[in-house]
């Protein structure tokens, strides 16, 4: 009978993988910013809640499952997490382009905030171009505010599983 010899680097990396593994199933695959599952979790990471550099300990409590794009986003890497862009077609004349803009900037949050007590807040201007005039919300709020409108008692057509898996 032999027995395996493992070195203090693999029990390291053992015990890392399992509370991957484990942070990966309590959060049941899915990114906790922009909501989206995943059946193969090699498309998600562990991100610290609480970065280790702030104080945050390495625990499995203080660890959640995000998706490449919304990790990579959250360190700088990327312009910004998985969004839904609303922009104007450049043919609107003034008085239309100003409701255009009310309606991302006060209405929808508004709206979003009445409707399943959760206010989305769309970002303007993510690239920071003067000529880009673009609004983006967040695909997590978007598919939050799915959910809970598939649950109230209104006439609403939820988006369920999206149809590019």
């Amino acid at each position: 009978m032999s027995t395996e010899n493992h070195t203090t680097a693999d029990r390291s990396y053992s015990s890392n993988y399992q509370a991957k593994l484990a942070v990966h199933e309590r959060d049941q695959h899915t990114c906790i910013g922009c909501r989206e599952t995943f059946d193969d979790i090699s498309h998600l990471d562990v991100d610290h809640v609480i970065p280790r550099g702030q104080g945050g300990p390495n625990t499995i409590r203080n660890m959640a499952s995000e998706c490449r794009r919304c990790h990579e986003a959250k360190h700088g890497e990327r312009d910004h997490a998985p969004t839904a862009r609303f922009a104007s077609t450049g043919d609107m004349i003034d008085k239309d382009f100003y409701w255009f803009t009310h309606l991302w900037k006060h209405q929808f949050p508004v709206l979003t905030e009445l409707a399943v007590n959760h206010r989305v807040e769309p970002v303007f201007n993510i690239a920071d171009k003067a000529d880009y005039q673009a609004w983006h919300v967040p695909l997590g709020d978007l598919r939050r505010l799915d959910e809970m409108l598939a649950d109230m008692d209104v006439t609403y057509v939820p988006m369920g599983k999206p149809p590019y898996r």
